[in-house]
């Protein structure tokens, strides 16, 4: 079960990428969601993507991660460019992945520093054994009848 929300504003045509693999955890980002369709509705030709991958304590408390998690989202809301948040649950193996698409990675950057955000952060280390996080650049390339969608990572 995912808990997906998104932004209204100028990408509400933006349909939620789901998953298409039932271990898409586990797969490079670009094989596991099918980008392709929910991205050819927007006219935007360039993205930001933050994808975070995690294995949870077996002794992480759910509700509290619960909590952080809205809270920072709530608060990325109200920042703005936010086009889609995809919180996914976590495995038999305690993995997780979840991304947020933003307009542009200023928008990602500012959501960031904001004091939910922090906060979330802040407890990491005490909910997760690992976690990494993984940046990309999403371009649609070649015309509308022909599109495809470039992931770029970053280094950050």
């Amino acid at each position: 079960m995912t808990h997906e929300g998104r932004a209204t504003g100028p990408h509400e045509a933006f349909c939620q990428p789901t998953p298409i693999h039932p271990d898409y955890a586990a797969l490079p980002i670009q094989e596991g969601f099918d980008w392709a369709r929910c991205l050819r509705s927007i006219s935007a030709t360039q993205l930001y993507l933050v994808v975070f991958r995690s294995v949870r304590r077996a002794s992480a408390d759910t509700n509290v991660l619960k909590e952080y998690d809205d809270a920072a989202y709530a608060e990325a809301l109200e920042a703005g460019g936010l086009l889609h948040y995809f919180k996914g649950e976590a495995n038999e193996r305690r993995r997780c992945l979840s991304f947020c698409l933003w307009e542009s990675r200023e928008h990602a950057r500012k959501a960031t520093g904001l004091s939910s955000h922090r906060a979330a952060a802040d407890i990491s280390a005490e909910m997760y054994e690992s976690y990494e996080l993984e940046r990309y650049e999403l371009r649609k390339d070649g015309t509308p009848d022909n599109e495809s969608i470039v992931f770029e990572r970053l280094v950050t």
